[in-house]
């Protein structure tokens, strides 16, 4: 298969190992900010979802 070939939005063509081929590899440190930053993010939600319909009802 051609460069031009495999240049197209269609995926079926590529295998896992050809994805990733490049990527690095993932570290602990990541997994801790992507764990903090969901924590963070539903904390802000429910905090949103709270005080948000309280300030409009007042």
């Amino acid at each position: 298969m051609s460069q031009e070939e495999k240049s197209t939005l269609s995926g079926g063509d590529y295998e896992v190992d050809d994805v990733t081929a490049g990527a690095e590899p993932w570290e602990p440190i990541e997994t801790k900010l992507v764990l903090w930053s969901l924590a963070v993010a539903a904390i802000v939600l429910i905090l949103g979802l709270i005080f948000v319909p309280t300030s409009i009802l007042h």
